[in-house]
């Protein structure tokens, strides 16, 4: 009896959990993707996170224990109602070490920041797996990567800050086809190749900068369509050509830097003249 009754309660199970994914489905709560991650995995990829880390000068990492739930450990923020992770923000906390590649499994993450620390290595991240994400900050630490590709598949993404790293190879073109991108910033990188003609698709971009990088060739002037610019930089790389005019069009611009670049000509004779107060750094009339 107790045989035959194992398979049965086993059926059951299955039954009753397809029940539970319908439903939850059905209710258009999650998508199915997310359905067979629990808390228990979000524990699990915090863990392996903590386990990568080589220096914690300040014990940020102390309370990651079971003595708390996970969602009461430092720098960690789960979602209202759940017990998934949504925030893992441990910026300037001088943490040292690489990055586990166990954190595709936070899958439920919209932020993460780990700005000012001490992280080197491979961004071992397979971004496909966090398709929530909105903000990433790795800002002024050593990871030394080409922009992930995967990052094509995080359509929410509206903040990408890699400011002060090792990356290099070209800027990718698919950033192009992330609408929702309001903040780039790469500077402080050595990154190579051309401005992408694609970021003219950005209608809520209010801020770039590819400053001090080894970007080449001419600024397109396509980017003068991007109504809500703030800031423009592109300082201290090897641009040559004009500046285009359209640049000095953009009513909500308040900051373009073109130093240190090999640019030619000379500022439109009405610069400014129907703009409001701005600040023009660096180009040299010739």
């Amino acid at each position: 009896m107790a045989t035959t009754g194992r398979p049965q309660l086993l059926a059951f199970l299955f039954c009753l959990s397809s029940f539970t994914f319908i439903v939850v489905l059905g209710q258009g709560e999650v998508p199915s993707a997310f359905v067979s991650l629990s808390n228990v995995t979000d524990q699990f990829a915090l863990l392996s996170f903590k386990s990568l880390v080589t220096k914690d000068p300040h014990n940020v990492l102390s309370n990651w224990n079971s003595n708390i739930s996970f969602c009461d450990w430092t720098g960690v923020s789960c979602g209202r109602g759940s017990q998934r992770i949504v925030a893992l923000n441990l910026s300037e906390k001088a943490l040292e070490g690489t990055l586990s590649p166990y954190i595709i499994n936070l899958s439920f993450l919209q932020v993460l920041d780990l700005s000012n620390d001490c992280f080197h290595g491979q961004l071992l991240i397979d971004f496909s797996r966090l398709p929530l994400l909105e903000n990433l900050f790795i800002c002024k630490n050593n990871f030394e990567v080409l922009i992930p590709q995967t990052l094509s598949h995080c359509p929410r993404i509206q903040v990408l800050s890699v400011i002060e790293n090792e990356s290099y190879g070209s800027i990718p073109e698919f950033l192009g086809s992330l609408l929702e991108l309001k903040h780039i910033n790469l500077y402080g990188n050595k990154l190579t190749g051309t401005i992408p003609v694609t970021f003219a698709n950005l209608s809520k971009l209010e801020h770039l900068n590819v400053g001090q990088n080894h970007m080449h060739r001419n600024i397109p002037s396509e980017l003068g369509s991007i109504t809500r610019l703030t800031l423009f930089s592109v300082e201290m790389n090897n641009l040559t050509g004009t500046l285009p005019k359209s640049l000095f069009n953009l009513y909500a611009i308040e900051t373009l830097s073109f130093m240190t670049n090999k640019l030619t000509g000379h500022l439109p004779n009405d610069a400014g003249c129907f703009l409001p107060p701005r600040t023009l750094y660096g180009y040299k009339q010739f």
